[in-house]
């Protein structure tokens, strides 16, 4: 697997080279490690993780990404090299995300993996220029769909997200960013609660995970000065490049019911749902955020595996699979007064609340567990080994 972050704190690749292990499958992890986090060579869950460590970003930069980006390239080819070296065999090269593609395209190219897999986490194209600019968004556009046709299967994370990319590669397929059912823990809100020390008897608002550059938690602070005289305690879990403005704008926003914390381990951020009432999942989705309205956030799932209903706003595949499964309520406007009376609709209609409550709890167990998920994955992972074998024999 190639990776441009950390594996030890991306959910997605951990738990797909988890259930890959489990199958039988023999899993190496080349992965950057951006912040020095991690021993440079370390099993997780039975996956052999190499964590590169040539470039420190201590704190979240564009041109330091990009650079860093770069040097990747390099480095993820000359490591397989070495691997197959030692392995004395060809590997097929699971590349994560748009920034790991090219040198799992070469060693395609080279015959020197036998297979290619592309997991395109995001509507990349986009991603890159809200982040960057429209013009960084234009050449990666270019670039995947001139890549893309190497890979010999394609994974994302959405319905929307693949129609798209099956314009360039026919063997898309969907496999959402789910929680594992057992990560879940199995004890009442109320403990949750007295665990983290947070309000036992609030209306608990919360948005746990990396605070982006599209996330709207201004709006949530915003909102959070409507109703600083309703029990409603907003809470904000998480780090990421918005991070610091989010803490400014709560400092100045003054005496309100909002408390910040910064990131926490995937069990405790689990927790944090699980203590809350209704999770924040509301993004930018104006023209210019195309991103955040076709993709799906593991905050989105978690939420539903906690039995915790989702805030979202509207024309956004989120507030798609809200209106289905009832699970939630979708924001028309986001005007602060609008929200904070949408907020206080379900504090003062609790049994319309818990019903919502059911809905999320059966919507996870019915079809986005990653128990589910996992299936689909290894599936294909034996078609593309079934696929090669009869290619080699020919």
């Amino acid at each position: 697997m190639f990776l441009a972050k950390a594996f030890q704190t991306d959910p997605r690749p951990r738990q797909e080279a988890k259930s890959l292990v489990n199958a039988g499958y023999s899993v190496f992890v080349l992965a950057w490690d951006r912040e020095h986090q991690f021993n440079s060579i370390e099993n997780v869950d039975g996956a052999m993780v190499r964590s590169l460590e040539y470039l420190h970003l201590g704190r979240f930069s564009g041109s330091g990404l990009a650079l860093g980006a770069l040097i990747l390239q390099i480095l993820l080819f000359l490591e397989t090299l070495k691997l197959v070296g030692r392995l004395g065999a060809r590997p097929i090269v699971h590349a994560h995300d748009l920034n790991t593609l090219l040198p799992a395209c070469l060693l395609r190219t080279l015959r020197i993996s036998i297979g290619l897999v592309y997991d395109c986490h995001e509507l990349s194209y986009a991603a890159y220029g809200e982040f960057f600019n429209p013009n960084m968004g234009r050449i990666i556009q270019a670039i995947e769909k001139r890549y893309i046709g190497y890979a010999d299967a394609v994974l994302t994370v959405s319905e929307t997200v693949a129609s798209y990319l099956r314009r360039f590669n026919s063997r898309t397929e969907v496999v959402y960013n789910c929680p594992q059912a057992a990560d879940i823990p199995r004890i009442p809100r109320e403990e949750a609660r007295s665990r983290l020390d947070l309000p036992i008897d609030a209306f608990i608002v919360s948005s746990v995970g990396t605070i982006r550059y599209d996330s709207r938690l201004d709006l949530m602070i915003h909102v959070a000065t409507f109703t600083k005289k309703q029990n409603i305690q907003y809470l904000i879990v998480g780090d990421g490049p918005s991070a610091f403005g989010v803490r400014e704008a709560a400092r100045a926003s003054g005496d309100i019911h909002l408390k910040i914390l910064p990131r926490v381990s995937r069990e405790t951020a689990l927790l944090f749902v699980l203590a809350s009432d209704l999770t924040w999942a509301v993004y930018q989705h104006g023209i210019e955020s195309l991103n955040p309205r076709v993709t799906i956030p593991w905050k989105f799932f978690e939420s539903l595996a906690c039995g915790v209903p989702l805030v979202v706003e509207k024309d956004t595949i989120r507030a798609d699979m809200v209106r289905k499964f009832k699970c939630g309520v979708v924001l028309e406007s986001d005007e602060p007064s609008y929200v904070s009376q949408v907020i206080l609709s379900l504090v003062d209609r609790p049994s319309d609340y818990q019903n919502m409550c059911v809905k999320a709890k059966s919507a996870f167990s019915l079809q986005f567990s990653w128990e589910t998920m996992s299936i689909k994955l290894v599936h294909m992972y034996r078609n593309l080994l079934n696929v090669t074998a009869s290619g080699t024999q020919n």
